[in-house]
């Protein structure tokens, strides 16, 4: 397959972008319960209830969090590229290129979310939330840009995996009709 191998590139490339943007959540994460929280404790109530909500790592309303939930889905079907090209599988294939398809729209979304939201500056933020919502919004545009490039690659594998499974169909056609003939024996 020659496409094949362009998606198992992009895959492991998704993949790689989804562990980095995991890893930008976790940072944030650790920075967020450890040291903004307890600043908030000593400074002013009031800020940080009413800011905690929109921060936290957890809350899928949060920049943070839905960068980890996207981080989740892209690894699940950059490993399900992974493994259709690897099995020849075309259900794996279109799942990841579906997935491709919706992620072009969501991540381009969320980058220019992402980017909005790094240029608001309010009382109360955290210190370094700029800089986390930066790293996010980079590898999610990473994660725009491949998908772009895993849908061009996923549809050209289809095609291929289409053709392979028809080519395997007529040479076991083929061969069942040899193997059904008998010559006559006198």
């Amino acid at each position: 397959m020659r496409s094949g191998s362009g998606v198992l590139c992009i895959s492991a490339c998704q993949l790689v972008v989804g562990l980095c943007l995991l890893g930008v959540y976790e940072g944030y994460k650790a920075y967020y319960y450890d040291k903004f929280l307890n600043e908030e404790e000593n400074e002013s109530r009031g800020i940080s209830s009413r800011v905690a909500t929109y921060e936290s790592p957890l809350d899928f309303r949060s920049p943070m969090g839905f960068s980890f939930y996207l981080s989740i889905f892209n690894n699940v079907f950059a490993i399900f590229g992974l493994a259709g090209v690897i099995n020849a599988q075309r259900e794996l294939i279109v799942a990841f290129f579906s997935y491709n398809a919706a992620q072009m729209v969501v991540a381009f979304h969320a980058f220019v979310d992402l980017c909005t939201d790094a240029g608001i500056k309010y009382q109360g933020e955290p210190a370094k939330l700029t800089a986390f919502e930066r790293a996010a919004a980079t590898f999610i545009f990473f994660c725009f840009l491949l998908s772009l490039l895993a849908t061009v690659f996923a549809v050209k594998a289809i095609d291929e995996v289409k053709s392979k499974q028809r080519e395997e169909y007529n040479r076991m056609a083929v061969l069942s009709d040899t193997l059904a003939y008998e010559a006559d024996h006198p």
